[in-house]
Formats: structure tokens, sequence, C-alpha cells
């Protein structure tokens, strides 16, 4: 079973999105536990404080280590055992596929929301395992960062989606050469004509149209799997004629 909790400032952000869909439901089955640790609880004065202002002057406030300290220290607790800490900030790398691939096979996955200016340097050097961003752009806080953190570890979990192979095939798979997936169509669907490709009812036909769309997309979206994808003779052969169609 995977265990996630996070630490942060409004954790309610986050333990409400998890009730739903994949994540709700696996939740309900056993597959997957949840903590949210909000950093308040864990404060040391009347006052609840968590933030300071910034050392040598600046604007906002930055969160202080002590209520981290003991916040972290209660998930280690629940959990039994001192878990991955993942703090979600946008000076982090990419959370990519492999990323969630790795975290979904963690026992214990803490991640930590971060607000306003941000968290102490030194509590992120002393116990942080990674620092991942969700993309180039700044949220006002990490708590959203962490729920589709969350959503993307607990679809791979086993018996969390209803068909098994719904992730095999899907962009960014190992079985698709970490490509786009192909697009998709409702079977029906008023009186809008699918794609020839689909309709006739040979598989090769459909296999080589859905490979031939799947590179087309990834040509035209994110060249940059592309250049780092191993492709197969078929594949650079559709992707030449890809480009001339392109041209004409």
């Amino acid at each position: 079973m995977l265990s996630v909790s996070m630490l942060a400032t409004f954790p309610e952000l986050v333990e409400h999105a998890l009730d739903y869909g994949v994540t709700g439901r696996a939740r309900e089955r056993g597959l997957w536990r949840w903590r949210g640790l909000g950093l308040h609880e864990f404060a040391s004065d009347a006052r609840k404080s968590i933030d300071a202002r910034p050392a040598a002057g600046g604007p906002g406030m930055v969160l202080m280590p002590g209520p981290l300290d003991r916040a972290l220290a209660a998930a280690t607790v629940w959990h039994g055992e001192v878990p991955t800490v993942v703090f979600l900030s946008p000076d982090g790398a990419p959370l990519t596929q492999a990323r969630v691939r790795d975290l979904a096979q963690c026992s214990h996955v803490c991640l930590v929301a971060g607000r306003y200016e941000g968290i102490d340097q030194r509590w992120i050097d002393a116990n942080v395992d990674a620092v991942v961003s969700l993309g180039d752009y700044v949220l006002s806080g990490g708590e959203l960062a962490a729920a589709v953190v969350v959503d993307a570890c607990v679809r791979l979990l086993p018996g969390a989606l209803g068909d098994k192979e719904s992730t095999a095939f899907e962009s960014f798979a190992d079985s698709q050469g970490g490509r786009l997936d192909w697009p998709q169509y409702a079977l029906t669907c008023c009186d809008m004509a699918l794609p020839p490709g689909l309709t006739g009812g040979d598989h090769a036909v459909i296999q080589r149209w859905r490979l031939k769309q799947a590179l087309a997309r990834t040509w035209r979206r994110r060249p940059d799997l592309l250049a780092r994808a191993n492709l197969s003779l078929v594949e650079r052969a559709l992707i030449d004629e890809i480009a001339l169609e392109s041209k004409a």
C-alpha cells in the first residue's frame, strides 16, 4: 500500500479533491492512504505562527523550520518509517512520468507544499530528497501541485484503474516509446464521421493509423520527445511521411 502524507498550510485544499474519481475509489479499496498535516497544528506559540520575515529583509514571509520538523516527525510516526520527502516548488526538476512511476513504487511519500516566499533553505537541505515542479509558472502554494502528484501516482497502482492496460497505452508510457498518445474517438457520436483508418476493421491498418497519428501529434507538439526516443525503422519512415505531408 502506498502512503502519502503532506505538510502544508492548507491541507484541506487537497483532501477534498482526492475524494473523487480514481483516487477516491482507490482509497476506498485500500490501495493507498492519506494524511494531511496542517503546519499551524505544529506551531509552538499561542499565535500558531509558521512563518517569519526573510533574513536580511525583503518582501513576503518564509515558512520556518520548527513547524515543518514537528510535522515531518508526525508523518514518520504515522507510517512507521522515514518517508521519501518531495518538495513542490517552481524551481524544481520538471515532473515526468518516469518520476511519477518511481514515486508510486515508494512505501511512503511525504509531499511538502510551500507558501508565501518559500521554505527556509536549511530545512530543505536537511530533509528534502527531491524538488519537483509542475512547470515554469508560479502558484500561490504547493497544495494544488501536490494533488496533481498524488493523482498521477495513484492511477499507476495495480487495481486503481478499471482496465490494467489503460496506463500502458497513453502518453509517455514505456510501451508508447515515451511519445504522446493517438487521438481518441467515441464509437457512437451523432452523425459525425470517423477517420477512415478506424472504420475498416483491419487491425493492421488500425495499428498503423494509430501509430502514425501518435507520431504526428508528438512531432507537432513535443518534438523534444522524438529527439531522445529510440525510434524503429517503421517509426522513422512514418515521421518522414508526416513531414512530407505537412509540406504539401
